[in-house]
């Protein structure tokens, strides 16, 4: 635990300060150009300090794919992201100055400042030990690992085809594991990392009682508390299911928290954007949540200056810079844009993973998604033959979830269909207005109707793509989730609005309470269960991966590694695959950096 306390400081000093500096780059935007006169745009203030941290989090994966191209991830590349945080520390240090003595007004009650603090050992406590994930010493391990030794490899998956599932989590697991430092082990700290962020942009939910109502995100907050719960004991492992769902919840709220306060400026949609961008670099199971990029480009496209246009092309070009490092990595570990998809197939190279393995990797990967192991005789199932099976392996929380999903979504349609037909109607009958609106905004709090369809529309896009992709449950729980707080919770929200001030205050009250209890339940459970996997050792450092029996083999002289048993090796001996591959594979030059290909 004191060595994921440790590097956790380190990673927020740094993050914080890369962070800041680009904020600040980007906030301009919202400064040139606008117009002064009353009525005029405000210029942007961003004072989210998590948000901060995730640029930063965001520039240094970028930094870290960037640098695995061309060499290993070790310490040359700390001196450099070290120099570049010292250099905004620096240039920003008297705004830092002021916003950081904001945020120490902000948490300056004892119970605040707690509570922060809670949060943050309990999540470095859950870091430190844990169940590793099986894909964690199956390949997370031995792709982190390569990005330590070698950076990226050209033709990586011959090797082993998992270790073509590129992943942004990767280089940045690499990058602050520690490794250069000589330790005894390679550390695995952001997954958790990402979870103690969002759980200190959960603990907001404490405004509730200071606000005295409850407003829409306050719903997402909850599902995320949930999802943190469940993953408490896991998130030891560095899966980029975690980094990818903590990411999704954390934007969802941000997101949130912007329509709720009406929020005009472009400026935190484009940085949501980047976000999403970047969880997509993660997983590609997140591309429909870019649909928010759909606001800023709405507002700069309509009623276009040329100032909105330079921000139009800068967004792009940014945009384009988190996601090239992703492809290239793509293409050099499998000789594919966007592995195991074959439908862009644009470079022929000596690497390349073969397409017929890469396509039955795809049916695989869709098929396990589904609920079952053999590919040839489920992979062409249709959704009345493979959904009964794959529903009734759930537990009775997340069926319960599923079909939550379904009420929203009818929900949804038949609020646009009733939508489309009282605006039909009211232009018809011109001046004469219909009563009884059902999205009329009683309070502040209320989302804007075109900002409720634009959410909840991404978030339905997002839970069909993964219906339709690889629905395994802890791939998309987070878009199940989601999917049904924004939808359902609006709907709570516009039933509370009918209410008179003493139910209002009734519910209110009742709310707070269940969730106080609920949230006191889960907290007990999670202490009981702890204490079952309890050691000692783990208060000091950070549980390594699994360890398991090993047989070598050689290809070009070079000895590789396979498991005995099962096909998981963890994170050594290295270089490993899951099975000896004498005779299949063979080196494209005379060293191991000069990569692999198939033997002929």
């Amino acid at each position: 635990m004191l060595s994921v306390v440790l590097i956790w400081l380190y990673v927020i000093v740094t993050t914080y300060l890369i962070g800041y500096g680009f904020i600040n780059i980007m906030l301009p935007f919202s400064k040139r150009g606008k117009a002064m006169q009353k009525g005029g745009e405000k210029a942007y203030r961003f004072h989210s300090h998590t948000g901060y941290i995730m640029s930063g989090v965001l520039i240094s994966t970028v930094y870290a794919q960037i640098w695995s191209i061309f060499d290993k991830v070790e310490l040359n590349c700390h001196v450099f992201l070290m120099f570049f945080a010292c250099i905004f520390g620096v240039v920003y240090r008297d705004k830092m100055s002021e916003e950081l003595r904001m945020l120490l007004r902000i948490i300056r009650s004892y119970k605040s400042r707690i509570l922060y603090l809670v949060v943050f050992f309990l999540m470095a406590y859950g870091t430190s030990s844990g169940i590793m994930h099986y894909d964690s010493d199956l390949y997370h391990a031995q792709a982190i690992k390569w990005i330590e030794e070698y950076g990226v490899v050209k033709g990586l998956g011959n090797l082993h085809v998992r270790l073509a599932y590129n992943s942004a989590a990767f280089p940045l697991s690499a990058l602050f594991s520690m490794k250069f430092l000589q330790l005894d082990r390679s550390y695995h700290v952001m997954a958790g990392f990402f979870a103690l962020v969002l759980a200190w942009e959960c603990v907001e939910l404490k405004s509730i009682i200071r606000r005295g109502n409850i407003i829409i995100s306050d719903f997402a907050r909850l599902a995320a508390i949930y999802y943190l719960f469940g993953i408490f004991d896991e998130m030891v492992a560095p899966a980029s299911d975690y980094f990818v769902a903590t990411l999704v919840f954390y934007i969802v709220i941000k997101w949130l928290d912007l329509y709720v306060r009406h929020e005009h400026s472009y400026v935190p949609y484009i940085f949501l954007t980047f976000l999403s961008v970047y969880a997509t670099t993660i997983k590609l199971v997140a591309a429909p949540l870019m649909l928010v990029a759909t606001i800023p480009i709405y507002r700069l496209l309509s009623n276009r200056t040329k100032h909105k246009l330079q921000v139009f092309y800068s967004s792009i070009l940014g945009a384009f810079i988190i996601a090239v490092p992703f492809f290239v990595r793509n293409v050099i570990i499998s000789g594919w844009l966007m592995y195991p998809v074959t439908a862009i197939d644009l470079f022929d190279v000596d690497w390349k993973i073969p397409k017929g393995v890469a396509e039955y990797d795809a049916l695989e990967i869709k098929t396990f998604g589904r609920g079952f192991s053999d590919v040839p005789n489920h992979v062409h199932m249709s959704f009345t033959e493979w959904f009964p099976k794959w529903f009734s392996d759930l537990s009775s929380f997340n069926k319960m979830v599923i079909i939550l999903d379904v009420v929203a979504i009818f929900i949804y349609v038949l609020l646009s269909v009733h939508y489309i037909l009282v605006d039909a109607r009211e232009g018809a009958l011109g001046d004469k207005k219909i009563t009884g609106k059902i999205f009329d905004i009683k309070m502040r709090s209320m989302l804007r109707t075109g900002d409720f369809f634009a959410i909840g529309g991404t978030m339905i896009t997002c839970f069909l793509f993964w219906m339709a992709s690889a629905p395994l449950i802890r791939y998309g729980i987070v878009f199940a989730l989601l999917t049904a707080v924004v939808i359902l919770g609006r709907v709570v929200i516009l039933i509370i609005n009918k209410f008179d001030k003493r139910k209002k205050e009734v519910f209110f009250k009742s709310f707070t309470a269940v969730v106080l209890l609920w949230i006191t339940f889960k907290g007990v459970n999670l202490v009981a269960e702890a204490e079952k996997r309890f050691n000692p050792l783990y208060l000091l450092k950070q549980q390594d991966y699994g360890v398991y029996e090993v047989k070598p083999y050689e290809v070009n002289g070079v000895t590789f590694y396979y498991p005995t048993e099962g096909d998981r090796v963890g994170y050594e001996p290295f270089p490993s695959s899951p099975e000896n591959l004498t005779g299949k594979l063979e080196f494209r030059g005379d060293r191991i950096e000069d990569g692999f290909k198939k033997a002929n």
